[in-house]
């Protein structure tokens, strides 16, 4: 009796003991102090529990990758321990390992297949991975029985990934009538009236949605841009100073704002704001484009001509990418039997680099072998003989087992074919006397 009073004594040492280790642990938890936290859990022997916190500890400071390692621990212990698989799967999401989120995810529904949250968060995490169709189609599953707002966002947003704007403005309409105080929302279906060439429209939108905040950023931002767009640009500077004014210097704003002031003639106002746009996006043609015709009416004129040259050096490829796209477009047509194309296609080369006299050969060739045009191989095969330069010829060389022609053989080739043509062209007139 007296060894069993002595063991369960221990028992509840042992016990006391372990919640008051586990209270400044659960303490330091909830006041967010994660570094304490897993001070505190490292003295201690490893439990689950102590694992878990240790996971969401890591989480919080966003040690991602150490965290889903412990998630991953506890997960393999416990397999159905379903808040663990769930914090698994927003690990992964959070730090950008979408499939296996995705599986997490899955694991979680296997166990809990009509739990609401998780329903939302696979399609949501479909959205980010750009599986648009497969996200549609879950949200239609959801939708069954569920026509809340959260499952009509995702909706619209996998109908708008699947180049579907119509479906989407509908969602997002049917969103903001039932709760026109969702920005989010708001913007975006405002978004979509500009993407789809309809301004006006998202002017309304927005205006309806600032008669009840007009100091929303996202619903500003579309606001300033349809006015922009519809040529309204001293209502469209309005807008865009008061963004600029609560700090919004983004690569949009600054670039809609100096079109702006350039359009009403205001071009040390289109300068300021360009010249901001151009820090973005210094290989943006319309950009150099108006920030050089702003700086040549201020006080920034050679600035101005280098802007445009680089423009003009940017809208004109090189010589050497044309030639490469024509020669792969030659190859394409000659692949598709295009043969008419793809002599259109050395010209082009030729155009560009009229050094190359080979393709004065080429040209004639193609004309014929493939297009049986005499008249036209005749004339290209005399072009590229009257660049033969004086000298004697050259033999065919041998490069890893195949016969390569220099230009010179490529010469006598082209006589060849010359005689060819002209023999065909005399028995033929003979026939016809």
């Amino acid at each position: 009796m007296k060894q069993v009073l002595i063991l369960f004594c221990f028992c509840i040492s042992l016990s006391t003991m372990a919640q008051q280790q586990a209270g400044p642990i659960r303490e330091a938890m909830a006041n967010y102090d994660y570094e304490t936290a897993l001070g505190l859990i490292s003295k201690e022997t490893p439990t689950p529990q102590l694992t878990f916190q240790k996971a969401q500890a890591l989480r919080g400071l966003n040690r991602y990758r150490e965290a889903l390692e412990a998630f991953r621990e506890v997960v393999a212990g416990e397999p159905e321990n379903l808040r663990a698989i769930i914090e698994m799967a927003e690990c992964c999401k959070l730090s950008g390992r979408f499939t296996e989120g995705l599986k997490s995810y899955e694991q979680a529904l296997a166990l809990t297949p009509e739990n609401k949250y998780l329903q939302l968060q696979r399609i949501s995490l479909l959205c980010i991975m750009e599986q648009y169709a497969q996200a549609r189609r879950f949200c239609h599953e959801v939708m069954a029985n569920d026509s809340s707002t959260a499952v009509m966002r995702l909706m619209a947003q996998a109908q708008e990934g699947l180049m579907r704007p119509d479906s989407a403005l509908y969602y997002y309409k049917t969103i903001v009538e039932k709760e026109p105080h969702d920005y989010l929302s708001v913007a975006k279906l405002a978004n979509l009236h500009i993407n789809t060439n309809a301004p006006q429209e998202a002017i309304t939108v927005t205006e309806k949605y600032r008669e009840k905040d007009s100091t929303n950023i996202y619903v500003n931002r579309q606001n300033a841009q349809a006015y922009c767009l519809t040529k309204d640009y001293r209502k469209a500077i309005d807008r865009y100073e008061y963004l600029v004014n609560q700090g919004d210097s983004t690569r949009m704003t600054s670039y809609y704002l100096g079109m702006s002031y350039y359009a009403i003639e205001d071009y040390y106002g289109a300068h300021d704001f360009l010249r901001i746009a151009y820090k973005y996006d210094p290989k943006n043609i319309n950009v150099l484009y108006y920030l050089g015709r702003a700086c040549a009416k201020t006080s920034w004129k050679k600035e101005g001509v280098a802007m445009l040259n680089e423009a003009i050096n940017l809208a004109i490829p090189s010589d050497s990418i044309m030639i490469n796209l024509y020669n792969g477009l030659a190859d394409c047509c000659y692949y598709a039997s295009m043969y008419k194309e793809q002599v259109e296609a050395y010209k082009e080369i030729y155009k560009y680099n009229p050094r190359k006299k080979i393709m004065l050969y080429t040209i004639g060739a193609a004309y014929q072998d493939y297009l049986k045009d005499n008249k036209n191989a005749e004339k290209y095969l005399e072009l590229f003989l009257k660049t033969k330069p004086k000298g004697e010829g050259e033999d065919p060389k041998m490069e890893k087992g195949t016969l390569v022609l220099g230009e010179m053989t490529h010469y006598t080739v082209a006589e060849r074919r010359l005689n060819t043509i002209r023999k065909e062209q005399f028995f033929k007139e003979g026939q016809k006397e």
